[in-house]
């Protein structure tokens, strides 16, 4: 394991060595103060930056040892990755040894686009006003009032932005706090290990502001298992960030008793089968196909249905599903032994 920090004795200071930097202390006590105040700012090997510093020098067994602490810490259980049984074991399972590199693709916001594109055709994803390289690059006198900025390398709703009134808009704060965005080490890849991050180039990508994610239950999610969506769930308010309540459905409609994270369950909202549920249930289907597991995201809106995401690792892989015994049922959708070999690379520490 990569050592955090390291200190020693130099002439009347001490060195105190952090990712590199060099710290000169006089004291022992000062130095140790130093320390401290590096770990309240998370720089831990854990952390997203030491990480990216450091990969390199981790090894299959110091991974595995990341991902089973951060795991424990946000599911409530230990994992068991070499005999993984719950959908969480096995998404973790599955970062170590299998990948197909066209999850890069269905990843990243931008490529993803145009991957929707040749797979559905126009009309199925968000309006794309632009895409950039830097904060630089960013006319933000033609943007209109109202949009939305992300970073490529983001997940949920951070490394983005919804501005709702330009003109009240401190840009150049925005600009400050979407430089720090991009940089490498804020890609999800350093905090959950799911490769197709690690793939993705970082780029800030602008859209229209569609008001209609405000209000109603337009968010579906779709669990797709081996080319089958299994269930889904549905959630408001997604664009405020307010979320929310989050109810999970079985493909027949049906309420499920799953809670997830710390969200609310509506228990009151009943579902009807309609056209559009019936049409995200065929694309979803459809973009499955050539994936163990995928969750696929729509937005159905009243006068079209749009795309809004492909995941590989819902919550990193670390959702805390209750009851858990959900965690193990749906693991059961995931069947290891279905995997294509041309993606698969079982690594000795896994092997039977």
């Amino acid at each position: 394991m990569v050592p955090l920090f390291s200190i020693k004795e130099e002439g009347l200071y001490y060195i105190v060595n952090i990712l590199g930097l060099k710290l000169h202390i006089k004291s022992l006590k000062l130095a140790y103060k130093k320390i401290k105040e590096l770990e309240k700012k998370q720089i831990t090997p854990r952390s997203s930056k030491f990480f990216w510093a450091t990969e390199a020098k981790f090894s299959t067994k110091d991974k595995i040892w990341y991902l089973s602490q951060t795991f424990y810490e946000q599911t409530g259980y230990f994992p068991n990755l070499k005999n993984p049984g719950s959908l969480n074991e096995k998404l973790n399972w599955l970062k170590l040894n299998y990948y197909n590199p066209i999850e890069n693709t269905c990843i990243d916001k931008y490529e993803f686009k145009k991957y929707i594109k040749n797979q559905l055709g126009d009309g199925y994803t968000i309006p794309l006003i632009g895409v950039y390289d830097s904060v630089d690059d960013i006319d933000f006198k033609t943007l209109p009032q109202k949009f939305v900025m992300k970073v490529t390398i983001s997940g949920n709703q951070e490394g983005m932005a919804f501005i709702k009134n330009k003109d009240k808009t401190d840009i150049e704060h925005l600009k400050y706090k979407f430089n720090d965005y991009l940089q490498e080490w804020n890609s999800i890849y350093y905090h959950c290990l799911s490769r197709g991050y690690k793939e993705v180039t970082p780029r800030i990508i602008v859209e229209p502001y569609i008001e209609e994610l405000e209000k109603a239950v337009c968010d579906y999610k779709f669990f797709c298992f081996h080319g089958t969506p299994k269930c889904f769930y549905t959630t408001s308010n997604w664009l405020t960030g307010s979320i929310r309540e989050l109810t999970y459905y079985d493909m027949n409609l049906n309420r499920l008793p799953i809670k997830y994270n710390n969200h609310s369950i509506n228990h009151c909202t009943k579902l009807i089968r309609t056209k559009q549920i019936d049409l995200m249930t065929e694309i979803a289907t459809k973009l499955s196909k050539d994936f163990p597991f995928v969750r696929i995201d729509f937005y159905n809106l009243k006068d079209k249905l749009l795309l809004g995401e492909m995941t590989f690792s819902p919550g990193g892989g670390f959702g805390q599903y209750t009851p858990r015994e959900w965690d193990y049922k749906m693991g059961e959708w995931l069947d290891l032994n279905k995997l294509n070999p041309v993606y698969l690379n079982i690594l000795p520490e896994f092997r039977v």
